[in-house]
């Protein structure tokens, strides 16, 4: 049965199977999740709780969009083959 498994990823077809991309774990969707929630809290609360969660979004959407542009980069070129 070993042997099976072996042949299996030696054979042509395998050699040509696509890698499939999956993005690292991140904070960054739940970091902006809390921060949209600490601005309506603030809309009917205090203004300076608005303030901290606008921040805080600002600061949540800059690092979602860095992330992403940098793990763009680093992506494999893709070579036109379907």
């Amino acid at each position: 049965m070993a042997d099976d498994a072996h042949t299996d990823t030696a054979s042509p077809a395998a050699a040509h199977a696509e890698h499939i991309h999956l993005p690292p774990n991140s904070w960054a969707p739940i970091n902006v999740a809390l921060s949209l929630t600490m601005c309506f809290i603030g809309l009917l609360s205090a203004v300076w709780v608005w303030v901290i969660g606008l921040v805080w979004l600002i600061a949540s959407v800059g690092a979602w969009f860095r992330g992403a542009r940098n793990e763009f980069r680093e992506l494999p070129e893709h070579s036109g083959e379907h």
